[in-house]
Formats: structure tokens, sequence, C-alpha cells
């Protein structure tokens, strides 16, 4: 019996003995696992706590662009929309930027999931808003060119009175090669280059329009 007795407890030693490099194994896979997780944890933080930092900082410049050119504008500003104006749109956007840009990098860092909730449904109704508002352009497409010509006309009936937006209209007749809103009888509208004004603008357009 007590032969039986060694020989059972050996078996049992044996079998315990077998078992524990199967149980060192589980227990590595389970700690290189919590590494993994844990590295990639990090990495996705740091990259949203990356990218929310840069577009906050964009967004503060934007922001100080755009107030330093309204503070400027409004020693010159003739235009009757003020919606018409670069500056008030680059103030709308450099605080919209600087505002989701603040809560991305605050629930970044402290791990706030209400904060990053806040963050990415902000993120995804701006990308609704944009995908919209350009299937709205496209599908009222008459209505929104006409709209621009209008503005472009009420723009240069005082261009040389808004530099904000002479500066705006001189880049654009630059960059597509064009004049005016529909074609260059639409400057004869401008007091300096109807052909009823005196001086030497008068039946002419402005130098931008000649740029080929």
């Amino acid at each position: 019996r007590r032969q039986t007795r060694k020989c059972l407890v050996s078996e049992r030693r044996g079998a315990s003995a077998v078992k524990c490099p199967h149980s060192d194994a589980m227990a590595d896979e389970s700690e290189s696992t919590r590494h993994c997780r844990r590295f990639s944890y990090t990495l996705i933080k740091f990259l949203l706590f990356f990218y929310s930092c840069i577009f906050w900082l964009i967004g503060g410049f934007v922001l100080a662009i755009g107030i330093y050119a309204e503070v400027e504008r409004q020693r010159y500003k003739t235009l009757e929309g003020k919606f018409l104006a670069p500056a008030i749109i680059l103030i709308l956007l450099g605080i919209v930027m600087f505002i989701v840009s603040l809560v991305g990098v605050l629930g970044a860092l402290r791990d706030n999931l209400a904060l990053l909730n806040v963050f990415m449904y902000t993120l995804t109704v701006c990308l609704i808003l944009e995908l919209l508002g350009g299937i709205l352009a496209l599908a009222f497409r008459n209505q929104t060119v006409d709209f621009l010509n209008k503005t472009i006309r009420r723009g240069i009936v005082n261009y040389y009175d808004d530099l904000d937006f002479k500066n705006l209209m001189d880049y654009v007749q630059r960059k597509f090669k064009c004049c005016g809103a529909n074609g260059y009888e639409d400057w004869k509208v401008n007091m300096y280059h109807n052909c009823s004004a005196p001086g030497p603008l008068a039946c002419a357009v402005p130098y931008t329009c000649c740029v080929t």
C-alpha cells in the first residue's frame, strides 16, 4: 500500500510538473497580450492628441487672422452684407476649429470618454453638413450660380472702396483667368469703369482681367 501511495503521489507530482510549462506559456501569452493592448492604446491616444493639437493651433491661427482682417476691414467697409466678407468666414471657421479641437485635446489627455464622444459626434456632424452643402449646391446649381453672380456684382460696385473684396477678386481673376462674374461688361456697374465716368479707367477693366 505504501508503494501504491508513493506511486500515486509521484504520478500526481508528474502531472503537476507537466501542467506547469503549459500554465507558464499561458501567463506569458496573456502578459504579451496586455503589453500589445497597452501599446496600441498609448499609440492611439498619442495620435489623437497630436491630431487635435495640430487643428487646435490651426484654428487659433485662422481665428487670429480673421480678427486682424476684420479690424482692418472696418476702416474701409462699404459692403452691406457682412457675410460677404472673408474675414467673418475666417472668424467663424477659426472659432469652430478652436473649440472642437480643444475638446479633442482635453478628452485625449484626461481619457474622458464624454469629451471624446463630443469630439467624435461634432466631427461627424461637420462632415454630414459638408456633404449636405455640396449636394444642395449641386441640386440647386442655377440658384447657387445666380447668388454668386449677384454677390460679385455687388462687390464690383465697391471694388476700390473695400480692399478685402478687391484682393479676393483680383486673386480669383488671376487664378481662373476670368473677368467679372459673366464677363468684362460686369465692370460697367463700377463708377470708375463706367463709360460715362471721367478719367483713364472709363470703359476699362482692372489689370487682373488682362492676365493671360
